[in-house]
């Protein structure tokens, strides 16, 4: 059994080294519980300098309701809403492999 053990350690330290890396369930939830509407909703890879488009795109999300998204990467993201009274909250570097829901709330956006 030892033998055994030796002879995989090569293998995985090769398949360590090539790069492969176990994929992360990227899927998140945004949930309105602001009690206002999110008109706009942006997120994006922390690492580039814009936000992108509007991924509610022509429609809006009504306090109560949810919607499900997901990137096709991991990382860290950055994420953005506007209300439909113009105001605006932002929360940044968040790891979208550990996170399961975007809340929209009173006090602005968290992840959990």
């Amino acid at each position: 059994m030892f033998r055994r053990t030796l002879l995989a350690l090569p293998m995985l330290a090769a398949l360590l080294s090539s790069g492969a890396q176990a994929q992360c369930d990227t899927t998140f939830t945004l949930i309105n519980r602001s009690g206002e509407t999110v008109n706009e909703f942006y997120y994006n890879p922390a690492r580039n300098s814009s936000w992108g488009p509007d991924r509610l795109g022509e429609g809006v999300l009504a306090n109560g309701r949810q919607r499900a998204y997901r990137p096709a990467r991991g990382g860290a993201y950055d994420f953005r809403v506007v209300w439909a009274g113009g105001a605006e909250a932002e929360v940044r570097n968040i790891d979208i492999c550990a996170t399961s829901n975007i809340i929209a709330t009173r006090s602005g956006i968290r992840a959990e």
